[in-house]
């Protein structure tokens, strides 16, 4: 990568990083270009060669989470050796143990709040919410049909949202993480036409020792 370029990359994530704490501490609509990118230490200048504006710094975030998320569940699917290894390691990958998971509920929130209300926000929403369920249902339909594999990334998503959604206000990420623990494995399993492992004793963390 030329030098030019690495700054540039420097720049967007600290535009992304700083727009992530405004946004979370502020709120979309109450969040400034001008705190973000004090926060950032950049110029604004330098914000609009990047983002075309608020709503592009967003979408950017949201681009970023998602290749997070996604990218580390998927990479435990594809390293599956069976529909129930990838359920098990999907529902691992997926409630990780995070505060910031939180936070970024808040931003995720209001802004699919503000979309509801704005066609062109709805429409590039819709589109990386789909682009998700796409991915997610590659990596699935190795051990189910296509049609199988789509319903499945689309109840894991809705399940993973729902239950982001529920902790918002008591701020409970531990219980949070545990009910994806729980039931989105059983969710899969049902969704998928298998029935689940029995499980008995405490939800597995996955940092269990392994067992000789």
């Amino acid at each position: 990568m030329a030098k030019g370029e690495q700054t540039r990359a420097r720049s967007v994530e600290r535009f992304l990083d700083a727009g992530l704490d405004v946004f979370a501490e502020r709120g979309y609509h109450a969040a400034s270009m001008d705190e973000i990118c004090r926060r950032a230490e950049l110029s604004r200048g330098a914000f609009y060669s990047n983002f075309s504006g608020k709503e592009a710094l967003f979408l950017a975030l949201f681009d970023r989470h998602t290749e997070r998320q996604i990218g580390r569940v998927a990479a435990v699917i594809d390293a599956a050796d069976s529909l129930e290894d990838a359920i098990a390691g999907a529902a691992r990958a997926a409630a990780p143990d995070d505060p910031e998971e939180r936070r970024w509920g808040l931003l995720s929130t209001e802004f699919t709040i503000f979309a509801a209300r704005d066609a062109v926000a709805a429409a590039r929403l819709t589109e990386r919410d789909g682009a998700i369920r796409d991915r997610l249902s590659a990596a699935l339909s190795r051990f189910v049909p296509a049609p199988d594999a789509a319903a499945l990334a689309r109840f894991a998503v809705a399940l993973y949202e729902g239950v982001q959604l529920t902790h918002l206000v008591d701020g409970d990420s531990a219980a949070a993480r545990e009910l994806l623990l729980r039931f989105l494995p059983a969710g899969l399993h049902t969704v998928a036409g298998h029935p689940a492992p029995r499980t008995d004793g405490p939800v597995p963390s996955g940092d269990e020792p392994a067992q000789q």
